[in-house]
């Protein structure tokens, strides 16, 4: 089975640093790099862990978190590879757990309050686990259709599912950025649990979307899906980027897209010899070929 990815993040136009991160197959962005528009497309086979991380704090704090979370997900990343698929669930609880801890005790070090979301995606040959703390989504087209799989962790939503708001309602609630479940939360106030979404096989093609909220809150839903359905994987993630940015771009924007389909190998029975990464810094072009088992950091 084969994957087909692209990724950008943009600090938007308001905003003087970015405090979001990702992880595609290997990649994720380092201090010095993330703060520059940045821009990714390749190809990957799986076992392969795709996340999205929006960091809360500001400014070197808010990045920390949200790095933190993001470079662990290689430690994950190999677990994934190792590991059954039933025990994927325990190896994502190790890693939540390591996350948060880390995240915590910068907290006690510095006495700031900071934290990151996290929305993870695993596909392996068996199926796609999901999961998400905060509220980064997760959003899968399969059909032509659009649905978010993944659970806003707000109090805007506890209200929705009190009944007290309609889902209108509740994209201008004042209280839709006030997170409930984040990394960065002590254990006396939160035993955080990596509850795992779904678990859908791959017996046909399936489109995923993970972001941050500079994307949700900027560009409806009908919208994205309409990006989605039509753009092709090496654009898709730019145009939705763009898309938030002519809509106020009043905040960080990261989006990660993943076309999981099933394949049977190439025509001699073999499997791809390599992942293939374009990386775009401020205009520059940098190719990476890199071993499938190989990890490479950035």
């Amino acid at each position: 089975m084969k994957m087909n990815y692209s990724a950008q993040s943009h600090m938007g136009k308001i905003r003087a640093n970015n405090e979001d991160n990702l992880y595609c197959a290997g990649v994720f962005l380092t201090p010095e790099t993330c703060d520059a528009p940045f821009a990714l497309s390749g190809e990957t086979a799986i076992p392969c862990v795709f996340a999205v991380c929006d960091g809360m704090g500001g400014q070197e704090d808010g990045e920390f978190a949200s790095f933190t979370a993001a470079g662990l997900l290689s430690e994950l990343e190999t677990a994934v590879k190792n590991a059954p698929f039933d025990k994927i669930d325990g190896s994502v609880q190790e890693y939540v757990t390591k996350a948060n801890e880390l995240i915590c005790a910068r907290m006690r070090e510095k006495s700031v309050r900071i934290g990151t979301t996290l929305a993870l995606v695993i596909v392996t040959e068996n199926g796609v686990k999901s999961y998400n703390i905060g509220d980064s989504r997760i959003y899968e087209l399969i059909n032509g259709n659009l649905r978010q799989i993944s659970e806003d962790h707000t109090l805007t939503m506890q209200k929705v599912k009190m009944g007290v708001l309609t889902k209108e309602q509740a994209r201008i609630d004042r209280d839709r950025n006030k997170l409930t479940r984040y990394l960065g939360i002590f254990e006396d106030e939160m035993v955080l649990k990596a509850e795992p979404l779904e678990t859908p096989l791959l017996t046909e093609r399936r489109r995923f979307l993970l972001c941050s909220d500079g994307l949700t809150d900027s560009v409806p839903d009908v919208r994205i899906e309409e990006i989605l359905k039509n753009a092709a994987i090496a654009d898709v993630a730019g145009q939705l980027v763009n898309e938030a940015l002519a809509g106020g771009g009043k905040d960080n924007i990261t989006c990660v897209v993943v076309d999981a389909e099933p394949c049977f190998g190439s025509k001699d029975g073999s499997a791809p010899a390599k992942k293939v990464h374009r990386l775009f810094f401020k205009g520059g072009v940098l190719n990476v070929l890199r071993k499938m088992r190989k990890t490479t950091k950035r």
